[in-house]
């Protein structure tokens, strides 16, 4: 990538915007994003940048769908379990 400027893709996900810039390495691409007043980087292993931004766009789903078990005080949510009625069972004919 000499004297080259390295490839950006940027885009925005489920209203999250995320930018993904090539890494100094072939197949290496930076990604960040934030959630709320958290923000998130790292690196994606990629061949294309388009496949680079479908793993990031990935990511963003697996934190919003971490962040939706998590209530406003930091504890972790726990979904009630609602119980299903048992069937009604017709009357037993008296005839029979």
């Amino acid at each position: 990538m000499v004297g080259q400027t390295p490839a950006q893709h940027s885009g925005i996900h489920r209203s999250i915007h995320y930018t993904i810039i090539e890494g100094e390495t072939a197949g290496t691409w930076r990604y960040s994003f934030s959630i709320g007043d958290r923000n998130y980087s790292g690196t994606v292993q990629a061949v294309l940048g388009l496949l680079a931004a479908r793993r990031v766009r990935m990511k963003i789903d697996r934190m919003l769908r971490q962040n939706a078990s998590i209530d406003h005080q930091g504890r972790q949510r726990v979904e009630k379990e609602v119980e299903t009625p048992t069937p009604l069972v017709p009357p037993a004919d008296p005839k029979d």
